[in-house]
């Protein structure tokens, strides 16, 4: 069994672990990816050479470090169950190989039938993975940073574990093939827990944001009602605000008229249209969670007295976007732009429009009035940066995570004339 504490096996298991990588990243490396990959094999090698199992640590920080500047801290934990995913095939490698050892004599044979079942059920096992990694990035998991870092701590210290109790001894053939199972009993249960734990969560969050869509609709059915009732009760007393005219008219009394005009019956009119045009500015767009958002934020702008406009020139039937991460985009551009326009002393302003490009895509907008002393854009999008103070600026850091983790989907924020503008444009999968 030599071939388990050999060099080359050491080389081809870290071109597998950067292969795993690769599968459940669904990432393509580049020329300079490559030349990355080979500066972390060739010292991991020379590593394990001289310390055997401990030049692990050297590969893990290192393959850590490369992948956290490429995906973050999902990018972290993917190494993390990476290296789960290298331990549980060894491990099930190692236990058929002690099946199977006497009856193949020959080492080459042995060591080739040992590389390609390895590689096989490391495969299978990362594309696995794949499907759950991406099940994560579809919710508001992959986004909450507190929740990834207990992943990784939890998967790190099952990898600390595996090390410190791998036997550094050479053992029998009954005792290998006991471990093997251990181990591998070990790694499941913590893939089956971890697992559990997710998807429970993200039940939760599930919950909790149908019982917002529920509020959020119940907000917009009292709105409409609200509306119905104003247009309901001036149709009936209209006569009589018309009545209370005919003195003025009577005694030919035109400034007096004119001031009742402008004084009474104007803002009477400006209140009722200005209520009826934020909600008969969404009619066209169809999405019904979104629609129910956008009510809820209407309808907070114009408890803080801000003037909202609201455009959808043509019928949008579907946004190709996951309607979590969407919902949320919307929500956060909305959440600044309300923040922002309650500094403004001079007639607050948002304006928001879903425009459909053909079949090709559909364009987010939302203008809001803003401080003339605005930072700078990337400064804007750091994380923990923020105009209204201390541990405040993780919106534009999230809303710019969000619009990377969807390739369809492209950011683009701009300071105009003392207006802060910010673009989303969704693309069609299919166009």
């Amino acid at each position: 069994m030599t071939i388990l504490s050999s060099i080359s096996l050491s080389v081809f298991q870290a071109v597998i672990l950067f292969i795993v990588i690769k599968i459940i990243n669904k990432i393509k490396y580049t020329f300079w990816d490559y030349i990355s990959i080979i500066g972390i094999i060739i010292p991991s090698t020379i590593g394990f050479y001289f310390f055997h199992e401990k030049a692990m640590i050297f590969l893990l920080t290192c393959s850590a470090v490369y992948i956290y500047f490429k995906n973050r801290i999902i990018g972290v934990v993917s190494i993390l169950i990476s290296f789960f995913i290298l331990y549980i095939a060894n491990f099930i490698t190692t236990w058929l190989a002690t099946l199977t050892y006497d009856l193949i004599k020959l080492n080459f044979v042995f060591n080739s039938l040992y590389l390609l079942v390895f590689a096989a059920i490391t495969l299978a096992f990362s594309f696995i993975t794949r499907y759950f990694i991406r099940k994560l990035l579809s919710s508001d998991l992959s986004f909450n940073k507190i929740y990834l870092t207990i992943v990784a701590i939890f998967l790190l210290t099952g990898l600390i574990i595996l090390n410190v109790y791998l036997p550094n001894r050479i053992m029998s053939f009954a005792d290998i093939k006991f471990l093997a199972v251990m181990y591998a009993v070990f790694i499941i249960t913590i893939a089956i827990l971890i697992i559990t734990i997710s998807f429970s969560i993200i039940r939760q969050i599930q919950y909790k944001r149908n019982m917002q869509e529920i509020e959020n609709y119940y907000k917009y059915t009292l709105q409409i009602e609200n509306i119905n009732n104003e247009m309901r009760k001036f149709r009936h007393d209209y006569v009589n605000i018309l009545s209370t005219m005919s003195e003025f008219i009577r005694e030919s009394d035109m400034d007096g008229l004119k001031k009742y005009f402008n004084e009474e019956i104007l803002p009477m009119q400006d209140s009722m249209q200005m209520n009826t045009i934020k909600i008969n500015g969404i009619e066209n767009l169809k999405v019904r969670e979104i629609k129910g958002l956008l009510t809820t934020k209407i309808l907070q702008a114009q408890e803080k007295n801000i003037r909202i406009s609201i455009e959808v020139p043509e019928p949008i039937e579907r946004i190709d976007m996951p309607i979590i991460n969407l919902s949320r985009v919307i929500g956060i551009v909305l959440d600044n732009a309300i923040e922002a326009s309650e500094k403004i002393e001079d007639d607050p302003l948002i304006r928001i429009a879903f425009i459909k490009n053909n079949d090709d895509s559909v364009m987010f907008i939302v203008m809001n009035k803003c401080e003339p002393n605005m930072p700078r854009i990337h400064t804007l999008f750091q994380e923990n940066f923020s105009t209204k103070g201390k541990n405040r600026g993780l919106g534009l850091s999230t809303l710019k995570e969000l619009t990377d983790a969807t390739s369809n989907v492209l950011l683009d924020t701009t300071i105009d004339n003392d207006y802060f503008i910010q673009k989303v444009e969704i693309l069609n999968s299919d166009s």
